[in-house]
């Protein structure tokens, strides 16, 4: 019992430091950046600790390269540096959140330190298994461009071929799915509307790249930038090779998606199964028994 009040005494204590000596430094901060991070009532608190213990500069430079990468593919337009720090916060709030739970279940449980034990456990598995969700919504988006992209190419070439500009054909074909959740069409309106707005299209063209952070979005520029002065025919013979092989990306995403929701499936089918062989077999060993 008196561990857990420790404990928890000095968890609680921390937090509550922390959160006095945040006041509200970082309220424009966290407003500014909060995209869809979770529990940011204790991002003050979590960013004080970011800052006092200097974390940003002691991490070491490969893993933070590798999450601001992350982080920039996800959040793409975004300030990159004030994302990763946010990130981070939001990982140590949730094993401040576990650490501070733990101590008071473990209170409530009568002193029981098994609680005090799990909740160390889960603060240490807390920052791999937030990575690792960053690393799958990554994925995700990328995925969900490059399944986009072939219909994108193709529309664009057939317009193109039809004697349209390439840059009235990007548009017409954006406008069409103005209202798609897809991550490639929200990059394109945006590309879009600063075409709207005059800027040149190759910058315009290379700034989608970057943004949407994808190699096939990338060599979809480059092909559109490389024929955009030679004319619709030799663009629309070079948009067509490059659909086709978009295609077969896109079948390949899709057997991957399909594997992965079979792999899915496994474990309820097995707990299904077990459920009913524990019905069928118990009265079997009562009548036995």
């Amino acid at each position: 019992m008196i561990e857990a009040i420790i404990f928890t005494a000095i968890i609680g204590s921390i937090v509550l430091l922390l959160f006095v000596m945040a006041g509200k430094e970082y309220s424009e901060f966290i407003e500014e950046n909060k995209a869809d991070f979770q529990v940011m009532f204790m991002a003050p608190a979590s960013l004080k600790l970011i800052d006092k213990l200097k974390i940003m500069e002691k991490l070491s430079g490969r893993r933070l390269v590798s999450l601001q990468q992350k982080i920039a593919v996800l959040y793409a337009g975004k300030q990159v540096q004030h994302y990763t720090k946010m990130f981070i916060a939001q990982i140590l709030s949730v094993v401040l959140l576990c650490l501070l739970g733990g101590g008071i279940f473990a209170l409530l449980g009568g002193g029981d330190k098994k609680f005090l034990l799990f909740a160390i456990i889960f603060a240490a598995i807390i920052p791999y298994a937030l990575v690792k969700k960053l690393e799958e919504k990554t994925t995700k988006r990328k995925q969900n461009i490059v399944f986009e992209l072939p219909e994108f190419a193709s529309k664009v070439a057939l317009l193109v071929n039809a004697g349209e500009t390439v840059q009235n054909a990007i548009i017409r074909c954006t406008t069409m799915k103005a209202d798609d959740p897809n991550p490639l069409y929200i990059e394109l309106n945006e590309a879009v509307t600063k075409l709207r707005n005059g800027e040149s299209f190759g910058k315009v063209m290379e700034e989608l790249s970057k943004r949407c952070g994808v190699q096939e979005v990338s060599v979809l520029t480059t092909t559109i930038l490389l024929n955009y002065k030679r004319g619709g025919g030799e663009l629309s013979i070079a948009l067509r090779e490059l659909s086709k092989e978009l295609w077969e990306k896109r079948k390949a995403i899709s057997k991957t998606r399909g594997e992965e929701a079979s792999s899915k499936l496994v474990f309820p089918m097995v707990l299904v199964f077990v459920a009913v062989l524990l019905i069928i077999a118990y009265p079997a060993l009562r009548i036995l028994g």
